[in-house]
Order: structure tokens, then C-alpha cells, then sequence
């Protein structure tokens, strides 16, 4: 065996440049792609991508939302009436939880009294609702000023300190333990009004006033600072906003930022890595599909990949760096929906080393060079600058590229699970930690290869809508299997083992270690 290594080495030296003229075609090409194109280039261009989850049980629009333990409740808002109880039950009192990890929505208690326009924070595990409308005899637009705290563990819902200023349509959020209730309108006017609630103690204070009042805004929080985000006026939707501002708890004050590029209402926005989401809305002329986000280092707006279903009255909760946009209205006003549309955000920069270029890691080049030696090696590949052998790198780059960077916790679970059936949990666990350094192995490709052709998981949809986003389809996929297979068959039929070639390959390419 190691005469044999030694035989590949002496025949295909990539420093000596012995590599036969076709491999050298598919160098160059590889190098185009992956070495010469710095990674911050790539990331800039990187706007996110979405998928789809179980659609919600009920249709509903104007909903608070928030997430408890990694479980998401959508709560109140309004739902269709039907005729038996006409318009009267429009305002829900309904409250439906989520599990990102099972893809499967249940029932949960009632809230006390139906709300509308409310606002939703969590502290210490428990889901606080706090104000919006309420039914009246005479309207559903009743302003609240109740405050209800549900604890997941047994579930029920308690009444706590109600709202000093009753509101709807207002901002609500978590800021160092305590909730602030932002804004609103109390039936004749916008409010000023910034309420915040200590839970130990079960007391509201009030600290300086919003200095543009507003409803149907959207308020978040990150670090010690909280963000008020567009909203309009009057709960008039011809009167959006664009107003950024920021409250610093220290200094108790208000300061303007930079503008959200479209103006927009009834808006949902959540928080991932330090950057500020900021989803749909509507105006006198539609509903949004906008996707914006914004850092506060840099007070930036930059368009992310707009939402699939452009809709107001909606609720987004990250949960695992996942963003989930559910219910809200797909047309201005009374319209509702159970979509539940899932986005992606791009990968955070990975810290970059000492030394480092920010380019792509040359081991990550050269594991993919070195599964195309092997086909090579077997006489598989296609020829070169044809369709299909480009189209075969670039489907081995962007897989890899899944498994790399994509960081939904069911790609690096599909890998673990493939690799333990066919080389056993310890060995999986080690292979799927390296990935990240390594790249593809013939282990790791092989694993999947098998895994794939006993039962087609790549046809699962939640998987189709995961490729789309690194730009390769199931059929790409097959491509890679079946060359795959082929160079594995024939390899063996030549007395070789293909973990053996490709180890002998992958010493004398970029990133690899040669052995003596």
C-alpha cells in the first residue's frame, strides 16, 4: 500500500505539476471559483434564502408572537368569522405553539379575553402579552390596557399590573430583564407614551418619550439598546414611516438612525447575530414583500431576499438563528393567512486567522480537486470544459458549500446520521466535526452517496428549498452519485480501494499533507 501511494504521488504531483492535462482544466476552473474570488465578496452578495414550515392551524393576521424554550406562540390577533357568529369572534383569543425542531403546531390555552394589535416579549420563560384592541359592544378597536403572563410549565395564563397607558398597535420588547411597551394609539391619538414593566416587582415605570409617535411600529432590542422601526400615523396606512430611532437605557434618551429604506407599517422585526430583520408591512397600495436588515455598528440598511408571500399583521421570531414569519394579512386590512415561511439569514463571517486572506481555505479547494482525480483516476470523468463536467464541479463545490456553511441543524444531522450507518456513531461524530476543516472526504461522500440511494431524503422539499439557496438542485446531486458510484466501481474492478486513492490524491493537493 504505501509503495502504491507512493506510485500516485510520483504520478500526479499537483506541486510538480505532473497533473494530466484535463485535472489541469479543472484546476483552473476551480481556482476561478473558489481561490480568486475573496469570501467577504461572496458574503456581500449573500441576501439569505427561506423555506416553507406547516402552515399555522388557523389563519390570522395582526398576531403577537414570541418564542419560549425554542417553541414559538402566535397569539390573538383576528381570524375569519363566519356566519353563525358574524363579525364578534373576528377578535381571537386563540394561541397556537410551534416546534421548529418537529415541524408540528398544537392547541394551547386561550388567552383570558381576545386581542388584536398586541405586543409579546418573554422574561425568565414566561410569554407576557401586553395591550392592543379588544371587543367592546360597540367596536373591536377597544384600546387595552391589560397585561397577561402565561408559564409554558403549567400552562396558564395570570393577569399582571396592567399598562398605566392603555394602547394598541404598539411595540413591545425585552431589554435587560424588564419589557417595554413602545408607542401606540389609544382611539384618538399616537402616543408618546415608553412603559417599562419590572416582573419581580410587577410595577410599570415610565422612562423618556418616544420622539415620534406612531403605531404599528416594530421595536427590538440589541444589547443595551433598543431600536423603534417605521410604523404610520393615526393607524393610517397612506401615512407610513421611515423613522429610525434608538433608546439608550443609560443615558435614558432618544437618538435618530438611519431611516428604513422603504416606509412601512404593521411590521414584524426580530434579531439574528447582531443584525436587525425587518419583515412585510402594507400601504394604501399593498402589502410588502421587503426583507430589510440593519446593524447597529454600521447604521445600515442592506435588501435581504424578499419575503416568498408578501403580507402585514405578521409575527417573526428567530429561534436558532432561523427566522420564522408566520400568519398576517396577504392583502392591506381584513385579510389572513396560515403561512408559515421560514428564512435563512447568510452565515456570519467566520473570524478570520492570523495570516489568513479571506479567500477560500485551500483545503476546501483541494478536497474538491481531489474527488475529481478520483474519478479521474477511474476513468469516469466527464471531458473536460464539456457541460456536464462543469456542472459536476459546480455541484461538488456548492454541496460541500451546504454542509459548510448552511446553518439549519438538520444538514449537519443528515451528515451525522448518514456517516453512522455507514461507519458507526464514534467515527461519524469525528468525521462530521472535521467537516469544516476538511471538506469533502471519500468517507463523507460515500456515506451520503449510500444514504441517498436507500431512501431519496433530497426530494423531502424542506431539502429542495435548502439547495435552491446554495444554488444546485436534486439533480445535480444525482450527478455527483452516479459519477460517484461509477469511479467507485471501477476502481475496484482495477483491484483499487477508492478510500485509498483518494487519500493518495488528496496528500498532493492544496491543503493536503503529504506523508512520507
Amino acid at each position: 500500500m504505501k509503495g502504491e501511494k507512493a506510485g500516485h504521488r510520483n504520478s500526479h504531483d499537483y506541486a510538480g505539476g505532473a497533473v494530466c492535462r484535463c485535472v489541469r482544466q479543472h484546476v483552473w476552473f476551480l481556482a476561478f471559483l473558489l481561490q480568486m474570488v475573496p469570501m467577504g465578496e461572496i458574503r456581500a452578495a449573500d441576501m439569505g434564502h427561506w423555506m416553507t414550515g406547516a402552515p399555522a392551524p388557523t389563519a390570522r393576521t395582526e398576531v403577537a408572537a414570541a418564542a419560549v424554550d425554542g417553541q414559538i406562540y402566535v397569539v390573538g390577533g383576528f381570524e375569519s368569522s363566519n356566519l353563525w357568529t358574524m363579525w364578534q369572534s373576528s377578535v381571537s383569543a386563540r394561541v397556537e405553539r410551534y416546534d421548529p425542531g418537529t415541524d408540528h403546531w398544537s392547541d394551547m390555552p386561550d388567552l383570558p379575553v381576545g386581542v388584536h394589535h398586541a405586543g409579546a416579549a418573554v422574561v425568565d420563560g414566561d410569554l407576557y402579552v401586553v395591550g392592543g384592541f379588544t371587543q367592546s359592544d360597540e367596536t373591536a378597536w377597544l384600546p387595552s390596557n391589560r397585561v397577561f403572563r402565561f408559564n409554558a410549565d403549567r400552562a396558564v395564563w395570570e393577569e399582571r399590573a396592567p399598562l398605566p397607558t392603555a394602547r394598541g398597535g404598539l411595540g413591545v420588547t425585552t431589554l435587560q430583564g424588564q419589557i417595554f411597551a413602545v408607542g401606540g394609539y389609544d382611539g384618538r391619538d399616537n402616543l408618546a407614551a415608553v412603559e417599562v414593566y419590572d416582573p419581580g416587582l410587577d410595577q410599570w415605570t415610565a422612562v423618556a418619550p418616544l420622539p415620534t409617535p406612531r403605531d404599528h411600529l416594530a421595536v427590538v432590542a440589541v444589547g443595551e439598546t433598543l431600536y423603534a422601526i417605521g410604523g404610520r400615523v393615526r393607524l393610517n396606512y397612506r401615512a407610513n414611516l421611515s423613522t429610525v430611532e434608538a433608546y439608550h437605557v443609560v443615558a435614558n434618551r432618544w437618538v435618530p438612525k438611519a431611516d428604513l429604506p422603504m416606509p412601512r407599517s404593521g411590521i414584524a422585526a426580530c434579531v439574528v447575530d447582531g443584525w436587525i430583520y425587518v419583515f412585510g408591512g402594507e400601504s394604501g397600495a399593498g402589502t410588502f414583500s421587503h426583507n430589510e436588515r440593519y446593524h447597529p455598528q454600521w447604521n445600515r440598511w442592506d435588501a435581504m431576499a424578499p419575503m416568498p408571500t408578501a403580507r402585514h399583521g405578521l409575527g417573526a421570531v428567530a429561534v436558532e438563528g432561523h427566522v420564522y414569519v408566520v400568519s398576517g394579512g396577504p392583502r392591506p386590512g381584513g385579510s389572513y393567512s396560515a403561512l408559515n415561511e421560514i428564512f435563512i439569514p447568510p452565515a456570519p463571517p467566520r473570524p478570520m486567522q492570523s495570516g489568513q486572506s479571506g479567500r477560500t481555505p485551500a483545503s476546501h479547494v483541494g478536497s474538491v480537486m481531489a474527488v475529481l482525480a478520483v474519478m479521474r483516476e477511474a476513468g469516469v470523468l466527464p471531458p473536460e470544459s464539456g457541460v456536464e463536467a462543469n456542472r459536476l464541479i459546480h455541484a461538488l463545490i456548492q454541496y460541500q458549500s451546504v454542509f459548510l456553511s448552511n446553518p439549519d441543524p438538520g444538514v449537519r444531522a443528515m451528515l451525522l446520521a448518514a456517516l453512522a450507518a455507514k461507519v458507526g456513531t464514534k467515527r461519524a461524530e469525528v468525521l462530521t466535526a472535521g467537516f469544516a476543516s476538511t471538506g469533502w472526504t471519500s468517507e463523507t461522500l460515500e456515506a451520503l452517496v449510500d444514504t441517498s440511494a436507500r431512501r431519496s431524503v433530497w426530494e423531502d422539499p424542506r431539502w429542495v428549498e435548502v439547495l435552491g439557496g446554495h444554488g444546485v438542485t436534486v439533480h445535480d446531486w444525482e450527478l455527483i452519485e452516479r459519477m460517484f458510484t461509477q469511479a467507485r466501481e471501477r476502481l475496484f474492478a482495477q483491484g483499487k480501494n477508492v478510500h485509498a486513492v483518494f487519500a493518495a490524491q488528496r496528500a498532493v493537493m492544496p491543503g493536503g499533507l503529504r506523508t512520507p
